[in-house]
């Protein structure tokens, strides 16, 4: 079956095109397949590989529909996805690639970004990926601490992590990110930052430092709640955060959003994109997508995708969830928010008096230390960064 975005997105589609014509898009590829599942993980992925040659069948399918129903609009940022995007084969990363380029109109590609697992790369493959254009990869190395990494359900070592981003370097991948998770039961402070030196020390251009997240149920958090395994105390979380942001600038890696870090114009431009609430494009099982006031996601169901049987769930913003998400996203940037258009667009939208009880909450937590301006442009002190979610609240 052929994916058919026109029916799907209705009467909406003109007002769709238009907004992906605004400006270049983001374009992301969800690939769901996985080796193995992580204890932690709660994304929609899969290990039966079995239906890896008909979920690529599909993109292959849907990327020239969404291409053709959009009027092949200009893209600047790609992001390949997962899942474990390193378990395509060369074939299917060049079909996929290819297809892309057919589709979508990428002369201002100015980033094409592809996550791998350490535990499933080798340099005829990440060579391959390089000369296909992709230019920056996404390693998720989580720790390099062996007893940790197991019990995350990680499928590959410390060494072995080291060994997939030095040979991302010799394949010719001159930027290049790392993943360290934080708040992994048994991990130390030391371990942390010991671990982000010998990162730094590899020469990456990108840290991200991710909150183990245990909200959804997964098994590493039917082992916390039955008592067999305990999670750091927050105060400890913080500790961990507060050592990070001392030590990542003198390693060379300065911070730009609550949870990344990188060298000087190596920032992720693609990932930005979303703190600054501009317009994307998300192809594949569960992928989100946002442009102007619309938003929606595919199926999360992967065979039901792959039969192009799960509806989009299409969504449209009222102002005043448009206005909230540009504080609720742009402050996770340490540059923070423009205030003072943030106020013209209240106004213009005839929701001023939102977003004056906003700066008046927001005045206040600046006496307290959690929020700094500078003219109109607000954004959150390292002590804010710590509480950031409960800030956050003012604007759900």
């Amino acid at each position: 079956m052929i994916p058919d975005p026109a029916n799907a997105l209705g009467n909406h589609l003109p007002a769709l095109r238009d907004a992906a014509h605004r400006e270049a898009l983001g374009l992301y590829l969800h690939i769901p397949f996985c080796l193995d599942r992580c204890t932690y993980c709660s994304f929609t992925t899969t290990r039966d590989r079995d239906l890896q040659p008909a979920a690529v069948a599909r993109l292959l399918r849907e990327i020239p529909a969404w291409g053709e129903a959009l009027g092949r609009p200009a893209v600047d940022t790609l992001y390949l996805g997962g899942g474990t995007p390193s378990l395509l084969s060369a074939t299917e990363l060049t079909d996929l690639t290819a297809a892309l380029h057919g589709a979508f109109d990428l002369g201002p590609l100015g980033e094409a970004t592809l996550e791998a697992n350490p535990g499933t790369v080798d340099l005829d493959w990440l060579t391959r990926a390089r000369d296909l254009g992709w230019d920056r990869i996404s390693l998720g190395v989580q720790a390099l601490d062996d007893g940790l990494l197991a019990r995350l359900g990680r499928i590959h070592g410390a060494a072995q992590a080291l060994e997939a981003l030095a040979l991302a370097e010799r394949a010719g991948f001159q930027r290049r990110s790392a993943d360290l998770m934080v708040g992994i039961p048994g991990q130390s402070l030391s371990r942390v930052v010991e671990d982000a030196r010998t990162l730094a020390a590899t020469g990456i251009e990108h840290l991200s430092i991710y909150l183990l997240d245990l909200d959804k149920a997964c098994p590493l958090k039917a082992e916390v709640q039955a008592g067999r395994l305990a999670l750091p105390t927050e105060d400890e979380v913080a500790d961990v955060f507060e050592a990070l942001q001392a030590e990542l600038p003198r390693l060379g890696l300065a911070p730009y959003e609550i949870s990344n870090y990188a060298r000087t114009g190596a920032e992720s431009r693609h990932n930005s994109r979303y703190w600054e609430r501009r317009p994307y494009l998300g192809l594949g099982p569960s992928a989100a997508s946002q442009m102007g006031a619309f938003r929606w996601t595919e199926s999360a169901v992967i065979p039901a995708w792959i039969d192009d049987r799960g509806a989009l769930d299409l969504q449209t913003l009222d102002p005043a969830e448009a206005l909230a998400e540009i504080p609720l996203l742009g402050l996770r940037l340490h540059r923070g928010v423009d205030w003072g258009a943030l106020r013209r667009q209240a106004i213009e939208a005839n929701l001023a008096p939102l977003a004056e009880a906003w700066e008046a909450r927001l005045r206040a937590l600046a006496k307290e230390g959690l929020v700094h301006w500078e003219g109109d442009w607000v954004g959150l002190t390292p002590r804010g960064m710590l509480v950031s979610n409960g800030i956050f609240e003012m604007f759900v």
